[in-house]
């Protein structure tokens, strides 16, 4: 079990998808946008793991594009890029990439995503936990450092290329994630 919760982001083949269900992620998103192929790596994605949740990464999102996910791929989630397309969605958990906390008003039980890089360091200990999470290019020493100091909230990955299909490297995600199950 974690100690924080973790959401793998942009998730775009089946290698990482099951990896990263099999590490007991919390969250996984895959990009989806106009294109059919996107609904259709979805539904194929989401037929091969189990205990996960499912955020659609809208990074252009539309009204219609909106609908479409929420009929069609029916996420548990749905991560946005900006503020201001969530009007009157039905209940599920939003996420919203920002740059700065406090630089955005976010919907109310909403999760901010946060960029960890440049983030003033004593300000973490005034974030909310339960809708925060830090997002970077890890490294054992970088999600290290965070942890010390005190933080408890979420953690944002990325998904990755495969050298070969169905061949990727994870040595370095399997050191990240065994930190924060210690």
């Amino acid at each position: 079990m974690n100690r924080n919760q973790i959401l793998v982001r942009k998730i775009s083949h089946l290698t990482d998808a099951r990896y990263f269900a099999a590490m007991g992620v919390d969250w996984m998103s895959m990009e989806l946008n106009s294109d059919p192929a996107s609904f259709m790596r979805w539904h194929t994605l989401r037929g091969w793991v189990e205990g996960v949740k499912l955020a659609a990464e809208l990074i252009v999102p539309d009204d219609m594009l909106i609908a479409k996910t929420i009929i069609d791929a029916q996420p548990e989630g749905i991560v946005f890029q900006e503020v201001g397309m969530s009007e009157g969605l039905p209940a599920m958990q939003l996420f919203f990439d920002v740059d700065k906390a406090g630089d955005v008003s976010i919907p109310e039980h909403s999760i901010s995503i946060l960029a960890y890089d440049g983030f003033e360091k004593h300000k973490i200990a005034a974030l909310d936990p339960q809708i925060t999470f830090f997002q970077a290019e890890w490294t054992t020493g970088k999600l290290d450092s965070l942890l010390q100091s005190g933080y408890t909230g979420g953690i944002c990955f990325a998904g990755g290329e495969e050298d070969v299909t169905g061949v990727r490297d994870y040595e370095l995600m399997d050191e990240l994630l065994q930190i924060l199950q210690d």
